[in-house]
């Protein structure tokens, strides 16, 4: 009986415990973007903005048409990453833009415009991206043919997941992409509390499995990379200390990923090769070299 009585109280406290750091770790993001560079001013004033329902909330998308002579007919959707918005990507939209490819963003569920009183997991993104492309599908595309999915960090799992519904998308970039919502919260937890983090494992899946369900909580990028004949860009800064390339992350998992569909890219330049500063050069403005690489990807992948 004191056994049983024993650990009873241990599961409690547990479960408890996993409440609290993961609320703290979803808490509801209402980061404040920097002042939009003077460059950007006309990009951003021209945007149309959208609201649409993923779950009970109401989330924020921006779409930028491309109005330039290389239009070419792809709407290409930002994932975004966490503790990031859609405007946190800026210098890259307008980098796609200038390429001739549309771009549709948005705010994730407890993140900056869009609603929720909390960002519940990292599953969430998963959910956010899927009522996004519905909500892109019930609006005819916004008259584009193709459409391809970008995501960085959870939206990189986020956009990799979604090959896995019956949606037609003719490519993918993840950029710095953690493989699977366990990882992510594993990956998290241990920056809380440590090493104690993986001897909550079981209770942090059981909490995202009453959130999300069991088949969500399970899904993984390289599981749904390798059963999907989509193109696929998986793109990694070789010192990613959030995600590294050895454990969390999609790269990490190469090895198991079936797909002849799938390209690799590891940034390796000093100052552009972290979970975020890859996407960026010495000026603050896109990568330049990365986002070449992504547009070669994109043409070859919407012929």
């Amino acid at each position: 009986m004191t056994i049983i009585i024993s650990l009873i109280a241990f599961s409690a406290i547990s479960m408890t415990a996993t409440k609290i750091i993961y609320d703290n770790i979803f808490a509801r993001r209402d980061g404040k973007y920097t002042e939009t560079p003077i460059q950007l001013e006309q990009m951003v004033n021209s945007r149309k903005e959208n609201e649409y329902p993923s779950g009970e909330n109401l989330l924020a998308g921006y779409f930028y048409p491309c109005e330039n002579e290389n239009k070419k007919d792809t709407l290409v959707v930002i994932a975004p990453g966490f503790n990031a918005g859609a405007d946190s990507y800026l210098w890259q939209i307008k980098s796609l833009l200038d390429y001739g490819w549309s771009v549709f963003a948005f705010d994730a569920t407890g993140s900056f415009q869009s609603e929720g009183d909390s960002s519940v997991g990292f599953s969430q993104e998963l959910c956010d991206i899927r009522a996004t492309l519905d909500y892109i599908e019930e609006s005819d595309r916004f008259g584009y043919k193709d459409i391809a999915l970008l995501g960085h960090s959870i939206g990189g799992y986020a956009v990799c997941c979604a090959l896995r519904y019956e949606y037609k998308i003719s490519a993918v970039v993840s950029i710095s992409g953690v493989n699977s919502a366990m990882e992510g919260v594993i990956s998290s937890s241990a920056n809380y509390v440590g090493y104690f983090a993986y001897g909550n494992y079981g209770f942090l899946w059981l909490y995202q499995t009453m959130l999300f369900g069991a088949d969500v909580v399970n899904m993984s990028a390289s599981d749904e990379i390798s059963q999907s004949d989509t193109p696929v860009l998986i793109v990694h800064g070789s010192e990613d200390n959030l995600f590294p390339d050895d454990k969390y992350s999609i790269i990490s998992h190469r090895d198991e990923i079936t797909s002849s569909q799938v390209e690799y890219l590891v940034c390796s330049t000093d100052e552009q090769n972290g979970h975020t500063s890859l996407l960026f050069d010495s000026d603050g403005t896109a990568n330049k070299q990365l986002m070449s690489e992504i547009n070669d990807f994109l043409i070859r992948s919407t012929k």
